[in-house]
């Protein structure tokens, strides 16, 4: 008879709670009330309803505090609680609340959220507690994480020494966030923090954080970057060779050969001897970069001499192809034969622009044929 009755109760039971979830899943505030009355202790149904007296200007206090009641493990009725007392400016039973939601969840939304009320009550100390807690835990876009803290200060260094913990997913982001931005007085540093628990695939990154410290003029910083990388200290032209061995990220970035893509213009590798070719097809426009290189480790205003060996293949005499350095230029003659050619130029800073350009000189066809380069260097005179 006992069991009978059990399962009577248990089938009643089931029943209402299939009239209850069929009511709720109307969502209208009537029926979400009567799945409440069939089910008064189930959370999401209450906390429903909750959020439909806020869109109706209600106090949901009452029933919040009621489903943090009847979940005694879930931070969100809490951290709804919070954000409503702070809004009627009782801020010390948020910062309760909030407290309270951290203790039974330390996942990231509760430590954003406390970063987020630090923030908007001026309290940076605890602001900067909680943005790297968040951060620790942080995944997917951190984008607003670091807009926050950018808000907070301009100081790059405080950034990263309160907000960017030293996790490497972070760093990376971070560095990424930093270069996105151009925000080259931070670069330096996020890029060194990065360089401590750097990966293979990190690589890339880093390289382009050396091309914006190069064009914000801090070279000493591109530098060091450049070579934690691994390669040799910027000390005048490097690959002058354009040989191998060169790294393949390294390739088109930092104190590295950049080649321009031109239309008509290809670029291709010689062995023997090691020597980089330029084609020229005639489609080429009439005036444009071919190549370029920071050329690092200079003497500020002291004189150099800019060295090179090319031959031509089908190029007429002026080539147009000329080398611009530091204020100072010089056209690369026609010669089927290796020759050798030089100029020389003041470095007024440690870093300074090496570029190879075609412009078609005054009367003339555009220029047809090739130009093979190689001991491309600088020397101080003797």
């Amino acid at each position: 008879m006992l069991s009978v009755l059990a399962l009577l109760a248990g089938a009643w039971w089931s029943i209402r709670l299939a009239r209850a979830d069929s009511a709720f899943r109307a969502r209208t505030p009537v029926d979400v009330a009567r799945a409440i009355e069939l089910a008064p202790e189930d959370g999401e149904y209450l906390a429903t309803l909750a959020l439909q007296a806020e869109y109706t200007a209600q106090d949901p206090t009452q029933l919040l505090e009621e489903v943090a009641r009847l979940n005694p493990r879930s931070s969100a009725p809490r951290i709804r609680l919070a954000l409503a007392a702070e809004i009627r400016g009782d801020t010390n039973l948020a910062e309760r609340w909030l407290q309270d939601a951290y203790s039974v969840d330390h996942q990231f939304e509760t430590r954003w959220t406390l970063a987020n009320f630090y923030f908007r009550q001026g309290r940076l100390d605890e602001f900067w507690t909680w943005m790297r807690s968040a951060l620790e835990m942080s995944y997917g876009d951190r984008v607003p994480a670091f807009d926050l803290c950018w808000q907070v200060t301009d100081d790059g260094q405080t950034i990263l020494d309160r907000g960017i913990p030293d996790r490497h997913d972070v760093a990376a982001s971070y560095l990424a966030y930093l270069l996105s931005r151009h925000k080259q007085g931070a670069i330096a540093g996020a890029a060194n923090k990065l360089l401590r628990m750097r990966t293979t695939a990190d690589s890339a990154l880093l390289y382009a954080a050396t091309d914006q410290l190069l064009n914000a003029g801090q070279s000493r910083e591109a530098a060091d970057t450049w070579q934690a990388l691994g390669n040799p200290r910027p000390a005048g032209i490097t690959h002058p060779d354009f040989a191998e061995p060169r790294a393949a990220t390294s390739f088109g970035h930092g104190f590295d050969w950049r080649f321009a893509e031109i239309s008509g213009v290809t670029h291709q590798m010689l062995d023997i001897p090691a020597a980089h070719r330029l084609r020229f097809s005639g489609q080429q426009p009439e005036s444009c970069e071919l190549l370029r290189q920071v050329v690092g480790g200079l003497r500020s205003g002291a004189m150099y001499t800019l060295h090179w060996a090319a031959r031509t293949q089908g190029l007429a005499s002026p080539t147009g192809i000329t080398w611009r350095i530091a204020r100072s230029t010089a056209e690369i003659a026609a010669s089927e034969d290796w020759t050798s050619g030089t100029m020389t130029f003041t470095a007024d800073s440690d870093h300074v622009l090496l570029v190879l350009a075609y412009g078609r000189p005054s009367g003339h066809v555009r220029a047809e044929g090739s130009l093979d380069l190689r001991q491309v260097l600088t020397s101080l005179p003797e």
